[in-house]
């Protein structure tokens, strides 16, 4: 017990000593709304620092050109299609760029929050000035150009070129929305109600952001600069590794990626509903979902990933509609209405086997050769903790 308990306190001396630390690059207190990072959140970033250091394989030194490929790894984290930030936030942020590494050694995650919190004033900005757009007038027979990813285009020079950017991005969605709708009163009435609430659910759910994902992304940017099979994750990234590593899940049966403000299918699991439904294919992006046979569809572009996959996956038996625009067709290509029943997915193909094969050796005499096939490592954490006697791992 006393043992235990000069744990406890050395925990909290270490949280405290974070807490009060140096003063920190970046005032956050200054910026209205900002998020902030925890106590917590900068003794993790101290610590995983010091692995990355210490004791990991690569033993990798937070020099200035680490600090400059985790700069990097951010902004392109935030706004890697150029949609939201200016030049002018970039050219201020070039100040960090040699000093990430330092920065997260100290525990100090403040010019890093910054950037992010700018990212999220950006994003809010260029959301709330297309909602002004929404019932402006727009000429459809003008010959213009819409760029929708902007990735290796220049950051907005100013104010003027991103709202004329996003301009063309309401007239844009309202377009492919008149494509699949029609183009009558009462249709383009419908699609600018479905565009307004598509903006406010995006504002909405960016008003939901907290300094938990905020750190997660720059803990991310700050992994990948060392080691890219080596990743933070926070809560709920840490359900979805568990689920991956106990090769088990209650879903459609498909891993989803986020791609230019879209839901696209990664890859499809065999045995899964998707699979033997031949209901989706990969690069397919889904662009609305909805629950039941009944269900109202929520058009779920510009949202999170972890949001979108929380309302695709669910129960099994249970039943989800998607809407999805085939992989290879355009954006404004007819959305075609795929219906699952969602099951539980054993990852079987992720699963070790074995096999014994007669081979001939040199000497003419048959051999019997046992081959085991290891796709991943996996291990069922939960039913490890539970002492279940059946519980799945890589060596059972």
């Amino acid at each position: 017990m006393e043992n235990m308990l000069k744990k406890v306190l050395f925990a909290l001396f270490v949280v405290a000593i974070a807490a009060c630390g140096s003063k920190p690059r970046v005032n956050l207190d200054a910026e209205t709304g900002a998020l902030k990072p925890t106590a917590q959140h900068a003794v993790i970033a101290k610590d995983v620092v010091g692995l990355f250091e210490s004791i990991s394989y690569k033993k990798v030194p937070f020099s200035d050109s680490i600090s400059s490929v985790i700069f990097d790894n951010l902004i392109k984290a935030v706004d890697q299609g150029k949609n939201y930030l200016m030049q002018s936030d970039i050219d201020g942020f070039e100040q960090y760029r040699n000093s990430l590494g330092e920065d997260f050694r100290n525990g100090d995650l403040s010019a890093a929050y910054h950037v992010f919190n700018v990212y999220m004033k950006r994003y809010l900005e260029r959301l709330d000035y297309a909602l002004t757009q929404v019932n402006a007038p727009h000429d459809f027979s003008v010959d213009e150009q819409y760029i929708y990813n902007r990735e290796k285009e220049a950051w907005f020079a100013s104010e003027a070129e991103a709202n004329d950017q996003w301009r063309k991005r309401v007239k844009y969605d309202l377009l492919n929305l008149r494509l699949s709708g029609g183009s009558t009163d009462s249709a383009a009435a419908k699609q600018k109600e479905t565009l307004t609430n598509r903006y406010k659910n995006l504002i909405s759910m960016a008003k939901k952001t907290d300094n938990n994902e905020a750190f997660q992304v720059i803990m991310t940017a700050l992994t990948d600069a060392i080691d890219p099979h080596t990743s933070y994750f926070n809560p709920y990234f840490a359900q979805r590794f568990n689920e991956d590593m106990a090769n088990t899940f209650e879903g459609i049966g498909a891993r989803l990626s986020m791609e230019n403000e879209m839901v696209k299918v990664a890859d499809i699991i065999v045995g899964g509903p998707v699979y033997k439904e031949k209901a989706l294919k990969i690069d397919d992006r889904i662009i609305a979902v909805a629950q039941g046979k009944d269900g109202e569809f929520e058009d779920i572009i510009g949202w999170k990933l972890d949001h979108a996959v929380s309302k695709i996956k669910g129960p099994k038996g249970t039943i989800v509609r998607l809407k999805v625009i085939p992989a290879g067709e355009e954006l404004t290509a007819e959305p075609k209405i795929v219906s699952l029943t969602r099951d539980r997915v054993v990852i079987e193909d992720e699963s070790a086997k074995s096999e014994i094969k007669e081979v001939k050796g040199d000497d003419g005499k048959t051999y019997r050769v046992g081959i085991i096939s290891l796709p991943k490592f996996y291990i069922d954490f939960e039913a490890y903790r539970k002492n279940d006697p059946n519980y799945k791992s890589t060596t059972r």
